[in-house]
């Protein structure tokens, strides 16, 4: 059993994850972007859109990024949208159908509701994202495309999601990996039939020792309690899932889920996912221990040496 992965970019992703990170920005907390971020973006919308936009009961990210993966031209948001524009609903039931298990009997409908809003969302806010954020996006899925010549799919998947390792089954296929900033520090994941996507976060432009910094204050949030240490040192004797935790450490099952979810957020556990986005198992990633230790040292012993 095996799948193969696919490092894609296009302007066209940010525009539909920026959306998403807009309409679902409460429930995807804590994100790098604000509140600050949602007022500004409300401030240059018509009033008279807002409750469009924040209408959750459109889908605007899943299947559409399922369509942008297939777009044969979509170096801009223009070539995206107007290639949206023109495929019939009947061409786009057949480019979801493979991976999709149920298609609405009103796709046309939909797609044309969907594409208004994109376009409307493209005049009023994301036209105006500063280039170097696209730049980053896109010299980010260069460098993780190099790195795909390098590792298997499994390992490429961890390195770029902090600690994500999705398990080879029968049904899954292919699995596209894309870089992503307004959802930062999170990661946008989703299953098909056959198919997967992951929208990862780009990293910040730091230097090493502010990279150092990051790494600590990251990894030791995540330790610094002790139901937490326990849940670690329980994940670390095998790998297990929720039910086992939860028998085992004499925690509520939310609050079992809140420390493994924390420490694998931080990079400390690796989430083993299985043909759903419902995490079927966590493992100790003990990359974390170097990587704690060595930012300690670059902070710690860096005396007479430059920043």
């Amino acid at each position: 059993m095996s799948y193969s992965v696919k490092v894609d970019h296009s302007p066209a992703y940010e525009l539909v994850n920026s959306l998403y990170a807009f309409i679902y920005y409460k429930k995807l907390k804590p994100l790098d972007i604000k509140d600050e971020w949602i007022a500004k973006v409300k401030a240059s919308i018509p009033k008279k859109f807002i409750a469009e936009f924040e209408d959750e009961r459109w889908e605007v990210l899943h299947r559409i990024v399922l369509l942008i993966t297939q777009c044969p031209k979509k170096d801009s948001v223009t070539d995206f949208l107007d290639w949206l524009e023109k495929v019939s609903p009947g061409e786009i039931f057949e480019r979801l159908s493979p991976w999709v298990e149920a298609i609405p009997a009103n796709i046309g409908e939909i797609r044309d509701k969907t594409l208004e809003l994109l376009r409307l969302w493209n005049e009023y806010y994301f036209q105006y994202l500063p280039s170097d954020i696209l730049s980053q996006l896109q010299a980010d899925a260069a460098l993780k495309a190099k790195r795909a010549q390098e590792l298997s799919p499994i390992d490429l998947i961890e390195e770029v999601t902090n600690g994500i390792r999705v398990e080879p089954v029968d049904e899954l296929t292919q699995v596209y990996v894309i870089p992503q900033y307004h959802c930062k520090p999170s990661v946008i994941h989703d299953y098909f039939k056959g198919m997967a996507t992951y929208l990862y976060p780009i990293a910040p432009q730091l230097s090493e020792k502010e990279i150092a910094y990051q790494n600590i204050i990251r990894l030791s949030q995540a330790l610094s309690d002790e139901n937490r240490l326990k849940v670690l040192e329980f994940i670390s004797r095998s790998p297990c899932n929720l039910i086992e935790l939860h028998k085992n450490m004499g925690l509520a099952k939310s609050t079992v889920h809140h420390h493994a979810t924390a420490l694998a957020k931080a990079g400390i556990v690796r989430r083993h996912y299985m043909g759903s986005t419902t995490v079927a198992f966590y493992s100790v990633r003990p990359s974390f221990i170097s990587l704690l230790t060595e930012g300690l040292e670059r902070i710690t012993l860096s005396k007479g040496k430059s920043s």
